[in-house]
């Protein structure tokens, strides 16, 4: 099993210390990436897989999950078994992540969190002490954009560090 770090609550955010940048021309030390394990997602792993690779870097693969706030017609039962599953799904995608970077010499652990994505994502980058945040992008344009929003234009004016966006093919 990967290392899953479980941060479901803003206390279970726990910045561990990074030790400063430790070989001339390392400038990141720890890098957080955000992944839905959309095609989207698979670029900006790669990037930030490679950054951490480059710098000696820590890599902590994001993956956000948000519950319902309020279905009435699901019986109250049934959040708990949803978020179970979001939670398992979740470790096991985000774990043949962890395990790729392993493999690639990379330092890497796994962040399960519950929250908006945007706002969680940012808010693990302060806490852990992250010098980069790689995020992908879909590239939408137009109404899909406007309905969809977009969560790397959220992250990028919030972000307590350099945020790199990086777009799907």
């Amino acid at each position: 099993m990967p290392d899953i770090l479980k941060l479901t609550r803003e206390s279970d955010l726990k910045a561990e210390p990074v030790n400063p940048a430790q070989r001339p021309g390392q400038i990141y030390r720890r890098i957080l990436v955000g992944t839905d394990f959309s095609p989207a997602s698979t670029p900006a792993f790669e990037q930030a897989l490679k950054l951490a690779r480059q710098n000696g870097a820590e890599l902590l693969i994001a993956h956000c999950y948000t519950m319902p706030g309020n279905i009435s017609f699901m019986p109250s039962e049934a959040y708990g078994e949803w978020e179970q599953r979001c939670r398992k799904e979740g470790e096991k995608s985000i774990g043949a992540l962890v395990q790729k970077a392993h493999k690639g010499g990379v330092k890497a652990h796994a962040l399960i969190l519950t929250g908006l994505a945007d706002d969680s994502i940012v808010e693990a980058a302060k806490r852990l002490d992250v010098d980069l945040i790689v995020i992908g992008t879909h590239g939408r344009r137009g109404v899909s954009k406007i309905l969809l929003g977009s969560i790397a234009a959220r992250v990028v004016p919030l972000a307590p560090c350099a945020v790199l966006t990086v777009r799907c093919a």
